[in-house]
């Protein structure tokens, strides 16, 4: 054998081999590829079939999510052809342009990879699929905590609060209207003004935010976790302790308390790094569904995989082995190139088959679908275990109600015993003495 590797050619471009591997692939793989070049009508078709396979569980948030996605770049992309003709930089303009047309839709292919790898069998995606659907991921969960979270309005009891709220407001436009008017260099900031700012870069979260019901979130899911069974699969990084001001320092930098403006930043840091870690609760009725899925009361209608309709093929064609063999791309490509699709790690995302006598791909053959009914029961019982539900409590704090919040728990279920089990214990009581027979 050589000593050294022998250079390929300098006619094997990419696209020639890009083209070899597609050929390679082609032959073995049980999924309608995407047409080169690829058009986003092309993957919103993808992406709509690919949802289509998936239990009705997930499949409204899949199709709602799809649909919402791809409406939204529509109109992006509009809007932004009628702003192009208005540009001076034309060429830049259409480089960006190109370049966010070319993300997009190399995320749509992404995330048909993510779902056809999800119905191939592969566990890991499918779970995460099952988090976003419920809420505990995604943009769902920032929907469900942008309405928990959210803080009600305290009416006025009376006239005169009413008017002394209208004045405050009033007060603190005018406020805000001066300061826009003075140059920031010529500004005198108070240091014990906890926002001297006229457009704050972080919200004001005491007066947006329920405070009080986030606090109870924060207390119930720190002391859920550590009982579950699986606290090492959470979906959401460990909330920690409730500290707030965790991060504000004692002193700065010449020995002086911080400024009232700084812990307010800190503070208001430390509460959205935390929020991205909460999981707020569903409704009661979602999470009753949820409980049914695990336990396997559920109807099977709701859990079970569609039939997959087989992909067409010609039947007038003749099986010939030797005309399937593209001696091209192994003359020309790396042999690990080319068997990389096939290889146990990325088979359920290409696709591809590998049918040799080697093969570590061939997954067990089951009816409708690659998952078993006890597998399924598992992985809906640890999304059960992330879900909660709210309620109001009879205590209260500071004349209003607080929240309660229930969490599914682990399933602790004996499987009956067999009639050789039940001969072991024959004629002996609960304690293991012989009937009759005083212990």
């Amino acid at each position: 054998m050589p000593s050294h590797r022998i250079p390929l050619p300098k006619g094997n471009t990419p696209l020639h081999v890009t083209r070899h591997l597609q050929a390679v692939t082609s032959t073995s793989c049980n999924r309608i590829p995407l047409p080169r070049p690829i058009q986003p009508l092309h993957v919103y078709r993808h992406l709509l079939r690919a949802a289509t396979y998936f239990p009705l569980v997930c499949r409204p948030y899949l199709e709602q999510r799809i649909k919402f996605a791809f409406r939204r770049e529509r109109e992006r992309a509009a809007a932004a052809e009628k702003k192009l003709s208005h540009i001076p930089n034309r060429r830049a303009a259409l480089g960006a342009e190109q370049f966010h047309r070319t993300k997009a839709l190399e995320e749509g292919r992404r995330k048909v990879t993510s779902l056809n790898a999800a119905l191939a069998g592969d566990a890991t995606r499918f779970q995460r699929i099952l988090f976003h659907s419920f809420g505990t991921l995604g943009k769902r969960r920032r929907e469900l905590f942008a309405a928990f979270a959210k803080k009600a309005p305290e009416p006025p009891s009376n006239a005169q609060q009413l008017e002394k709220r209208i004045t405050d407001l009033e007060r603190e436009r005018q406020q805000k209207e001066k300061l826009r008017k003075i140059p920031p260099t010529r500004r005198v900031y108070d240091r014990d003004d906890p926002a001297p700012w006229v457009n704050q870069k972080l919200s004001p979260i005491e007066d947006n935010w329920d405070l009080a019901k986030l606090r109870d979130l924060f207390a119930s899911q720190h002391a859920h976790r550590k009982r579950a069974s699986f606290a090492s699969a959470w979906p959401r990084g460990d909330v920690g302790q409730f500290n707030p001001k965790s991060n504000v320092p004692k002193t700065d930098i010449w020995g002086r308390p911080p400024a009232a403006r700084r812990v307010t930043k800190k503070v208001r840091q430390w509460w959205k790094t935390t929020a991205e870690k909460l999981v707020p609760p569903v409704d009661e009725s979602e999470w009753q569904l949820l409980r049914s899925l695990a336990q396997g009361d559920a109807p099977r209608e709701l859990w079970k995989f569609p039939l997959r309709r087989p992909i067409a093929a010609p039947t007038n064609q003749e099986d010939d082995a030797r005309s399937e063999f593209h001696w091209a791309a192994y003359a020309t490509v790396p042999i690990r190139e080319l068997e990389r699709p096939r290889s146990r790690k990325f088979a359920r995302l290409t696709g591809a088959e590998d049918d040799g006598p080697y093969s570590q791909t061939q997954n067990k053959i089951r009816e409708n679908t690659p998952y078993s009914n006890r597998k399924l029961r598992r992985m809906f019982g640890e999304v059960w275990q992330t879900s909660s539900y709210a309620a109001e409590a009879d205590s209260q704090r500071k004349g209003k109600p607080r929240v309660t919040f229930t969490w599914g728990t682990a399933l602790k279920r004996l499987p009956p015993a067999t009639g050789l089990q039940h001969s072991i214990f024959e004629g002996v009581d609960s304690k293991g003495y012989p009937i009759g027979q005083q212990s």
